[in-house]
């Protein structure tokens, strides 16, 4: 009589190379005479469509080996015929209900064919049974399959977690999943134990935890906590330069923006990526150095000439340096890619005015008024557009209406529009 449930050594290794894992069992010496020998060395060379086939031919004889239903499973699993493998595998649990790798099989071809609700009472269940080989490991793998179906189910994001947790402590506390668990309690708003999750992965050394630790502070405004990590990201990570831009990100936020331009300058020059340059260019442009800004925003244009962003913001740099002929072909592209870039018009219609190209500067003020509030600024903007176009009517009005939001704050311009006031507009 046949001993249930070999399989050759090999075979095992074969599956371990799978994508998730499926399991076998180790060897087990078996007579000369055993009926499924061709069929496993079929197996074994991989040529799984012959062994299915030899095996098929087989199972009326074979219907109530477990080891039998096993080997088919396997075969058509290999092949991508996922219903055909559960079924088969659902035959060999049947007969076999406390076979771990039976029941791990069968729950990795239910999630696998789109079934994971299906495939978590199985996985359950292999969790609570005894690999026959893998000891530890094997049984750990289990708990992570069983948590990758639970994430997949409607179920309490913490379940899945406690899995995870659980395939960690039976790995040596595989920092990958510790990190995975770390997702899913921030999901489920426990925060305090993502960061115990995330913190021990980082001790570890492992980058995404790291970065995922790094987010969690940013989002809770710990920004000394964040700036600690990203230290030492970075430490770790010399050449990679997303920490690097983080991190001037962060000190940024912190107002630390001579800082920030430090961290970014070695990796700024003309060989950086665009997204760089835009990093470098924006901390630039907050600082106030717009001459320093501009050569990094040409050379990000030249690989996204379509970004009106990008336009909008080397127009306001060539503004402050005066180059108001540039800045005012800049923003008029600015607008053109994006007329719904609100901010763009302020800044045309100043360059305009300083052009002298008053109509300009009218029809931007005009734009801006669609999607923002008028201020101060634009009223005193539109009465000397007009003023300067003869049209003292309406300059008139718009000096008034200047006075009357600017209470004083704006002295030099309150008192120009006093004196233009009495001049055309007498009465």
């Amino acid at each position: 009589m046949r001993k249930a449930y070999v399989i050759p050594a090999t075979l095992l290794a074969l599956a371990v190379l799978a994508a998730p894992a499926q399991t076998r069992r180790p060897y087990t010496a078996q007579p000369a005479a055993d009926p499924l020998q061709d069929a496993e060395a079929l197996l074994q060379k991989q040529q799984y469509a012959q062994a299915e086939e030899k095996l098929q031919s087989l199972m009326p004889a074979q219907a109530k080996n477990p080891q039998a239903w096993f080997d088919l499973g396997f075969a058509q699993s290999r092949q991508g015929k996922r219903q055909e493998a559960v079924a088969a595998y659902q035959k060999a649990v049947g007969l076999a209900p406390d076979w771990f790798e039976a029941n791990l099989n069968l729950g990795l071809d239910l999630a696998k064919s789109g079934n994971p609700a299906a495939a978590v009472p199985v996985l359950r269940h292999a969790v609570e049974l005894k690999p026959t080989s893998g000891g530890q490991q094997a049984l750990g793998q289990a708990w992570m399959y069983l948590a990758q179906a639970l994430e997949k189910t409607d179920s309490d994001p913490k379940t899945a977690a406690a899995a995870y947790d659980k395939a960690a402590q039976l790995s040596h506390s595989d920092p990958e999943l510790m990190v995975r668990a770390g997702n899913l309690l921030e999901r489920a708003g426990d925060t305090a134990g993502a960061e115990q999750r995330y913190r021990t992965a980082a001790e570890a050394g492992n980058a995404g935890a790291m970065a995922q630790l790094v987010d969690l502070f940013v989002s809770q405004k710990r920004f000394a906590d964040a700036e600690t990590w990203l230290n030492k990201y970075v430490a770790q990570n010399p050449q990679s330069a997303a920490p690097r831009a983080q991190l001037a990100r962060l000190l940024a936020l912190q107002g630390k923006r001579d800082e920030a331009i430090a961290m970014l300058q070695p990796l700024g020059g003309p060989q950086a990526s665009p997204a760089i340059h835009r990093e470098l260019a924006a901390l630039y442009l907050d600082n106030k150095q717009y001459a320093e800004a501009t050569p990094l925003l040409r050379f990000a244009l030249e690989k996204s000439p379509d970004d009106p962003q990008l336009h909008q913001d080397l127009g306001v740099a060539l503004l402050h340096q005066l180059k108001y002929a540039e800045a005012e072909t800049e923003l008029v592209t600015a607008a053109k890619l994006k007329p719904d870039l609100a901010d763009t018009y302020g800044y045309l219609a100043e360059a305009a005015r300083q052009n002298q190209h008053y109509e300009l500067c009218l029809r931007a003020l005009d734009a801006r008024a669609r999607f923002q509030p008028e201020t101060p600024g634009t009223y005193f903007l539109r009465a000397t557009a007009y003023d300067s176009l003869h049209a003292y009517k309406q300059a008139a009005e718009n000096y008034k209406l200047f006075l009357a939001a600017a209470a004083g704050k704006f002295p030099e311009q309150e008192f120009q529009a006093r004196h233009r006031l009495k001049a055309i507009a007498p009465e």
